[in-house]
């Protein structure tokens, strides 16, 4: 059942008072203002706050679990700490949030504005947010397992040590995030787990995946021109048809990785390990393979073969 505010209460809401702590579960606060408000550790559970203005306000450790936020302007408003599990974010701006170890496990983020939040250390786990602006969004460590992030912009965003991928490879446990289509392109991955991850026609331009764990990650047809995957690990990746000229791929495992079909050019694969690697049809224009473990790697109607890669392959044969 809706909860009706007292008026006493409503006042002292709207012009920004102290409400910390307040038992605040189930009401309707649709519409209102409660800018710069302080609403930390409330309990706004299974709260209605669809347009509402929190603007600035602090709402940390507040308990906002099945929340109505829809088209909720909360730009700069700290959730710290804060619980919105299966809460409802859609279309919500929460540009420049602090959203700092918040939970949002199974939140609904559709087309919601994030640019510039900071979400270092929070957990998404099964949240969706499909077409959701993520530019320069700081998710350090943050959980995104079995996210669905399809369409989603993330520019510039750092998601180093982030957890989006299968915990094994069998995804035994939590499933992998979908990162279908994204624009990644200037983001920072370094040593996230992403084994599993969904990354096709994803825009990868000069996004930086070093160290990171990427085994048997789908990234068909990517954009990933200038990315770096330096010590990353990917065997068994899919990559057919993938754009990764002037990629570096330095001591990378790709290990029986499928690059059919895949743009190479200029790539570097300095010291990487290619064994039973698939990239037939792939074009290797001015690609490096120094120190490079190329045993059993296929390259059949491969266009541009090096030198030296060629003279390996005569004296196999």
């Amino acid at each position: 059942m809706m909860k009706r505010l007292a008026p006493y209460i409503l006042v002292f809401l709207l012009v920004g008072q102290t409400m910390a702590g307040e038992q605040l579960s189930g009401a309707d606060l649709s519409g209102k203002s409660f800018a710069n408000a302080d609403l930390s550790g409330a309990d706004l559970s299974g709260a209605i706050l669809i347009g509402t203005d929190l603007s600035g306000a602090n709402l940390s450790g507040a308990d906002l679990r099945e929340a109505y936020l829809r088209d909720v302007k909360a730009k700069g408003a700290n959730f710290e700490g804060a619980n919105l599990g299966r809460s409802d974010l859609t279309r919500a701006d929460l540009r420049e949030a602090n959203l700092k170890s918040a939970m949002l496990t199974l939140a609904v983020l559709d087309s919601a504005r994030l640019t510039g939040a900071h979400m270092a250390g929070a957990l998404l786990a099964g949240a969706s947010l499909i077409k959701a602006q993520l530019g320069k969004v700081d998710l350090e460590n943050a959980v995104l397992s079995d996210a669905d992030l399809s369409q989603a912009v993330l520019k510039g965003a750092n998601l180093k040590n982030a957890d989006l991928g299968a915990h094994q490879l069998g995804y035994v446990g939590p499933a992998p995030a979908r990162l279908r289509g994204v624009d990644l392109s200037g983001a920072d991955l370094s040593a996230a787990n992403l084994k599993g991850v969904d990354f096709s026609e994803a825009i990868l331009t000069g996004t930086v995946f070093f160290g990171a764990h990427l085994g048997g990650a789908n990234l068909e047809w990517v954009k990933g021109r200038s990315a770096d995957f330096s010590g990353a690990k990917m065997p068994w990746v899919l990559a057919y048809g993938a754009d990764f000229r002037e990629a570096s791929f330095k001591g990378a495992n790709l290990v029986s990785a499928q690059m059919t079909g895949a743009g190479l050019s200029n790539a570097d694969f300095e010291g990487a390990d290619l064994t039973s690697a698939n990239l037939n049809r792939a074009d290797l224009d001015g690609a490096h393979f120094k120190d490079a473990e190329i045993g059993n790697t296929h390259f059949y109607a491969a266009q541009n073969i090096p030198q030296n890669i060629s003279k390996s392959m005569q004296k196999e044969h």
